[in-house]
C-alpha cells in the first residue's frame, strides 16, 4: 500500500492557499486580511517562511499589477477614473518623481493603501517596471517582517 506524507500535503495546501488568498486580498482587500493570515500561519504551522512569504508577495504583486492596468485604462470602469483623478492623483502629479517613493512606502507600510496607490500609479502612467520592482521589494519586507514576528516572542 502506498503512503503519502501528510505534512508535505499540508504545506502544499498552505502554499496554494497563500497564493490565492494574497491575490484575492490584493484585489478585494476589505474582504480578507492577508497580514492576519500570515501571522496565523507563522504561529500555528511550521510552513517554510521563504515559500509562504514568496507566494504572498507574488500573489499581491499580480493583483496590484492588475489594478495598475485598470488605473491605466485597460478596463473602462467609471468609478476608477473618477477616484484616480481625485486629490490623491493631484498630490502625485504635483511632485514629479515622488510617485515611486509613495509606491515604495505604501508597499512596505501599507499607508496610503496600496490598492489606491496602484490605481493612481496606473492613471499617472508611472514606469511599470519600477512599479513592479518596488511592489515586490516592499511586499517582501512587509510580509517577511509579519511572518517572522511571532518567532521573536517564542
Amino acid at each position: 500500500m502506498n503512503s503519502f506524507d501528510l505534512h508535505a500535503l499540508s504545506t502544499t495546501a498552505l502554499c496554494i492557499a497563500t497564493f490565492f488568498l494574497a491575490f484575492g486580498s490584493g484585489i478585494i482587500p476589505f474582504i480578507f486580511n492577508l497580514e492576519l493570515y500570515l501571522l496565523a500561519v507563522a504561529t500555528l504551522t511550521d510552513a517554510p517562511a521563504v515559500a509562504i512569504v514568496g507566494l504572498a508577495t507574488v500573489g499581491q504583486t499580480i493583483a496590484k499589477c492588475i489594478l495598475y492596468q485598470v488605473g491605466k485604462g485597460a478596463l473602462n470602469i467609471k468609478w476608477v477614473k473618477k477616484s484616480a483623478s481625485s486629490k490623491a492623483a493631484g498630490a502625485f502629479a504635483k511632485r514629479p518623481g515622488s510617485g515611486l517613493g509613495i509606491v515604495a512606502f505604501s508597499a512596505v507600510v501599507g499607508f496610503p493603501p496600496l490598492y489606491g496607490v496602484a490605481l493612481v500609479a496606473g492613471t499617472l502612467r508611472l514606469p511599470a517596471v519600477a512599479f513592479v520592482v518596488l511592489i515586490v521589494i516592499g511586499r517582501l519586507i512587509r510580509f517577511g517582517g509579519i511572518y517572522l514576528a511571532p518567532g521573536l516572542f517564542r
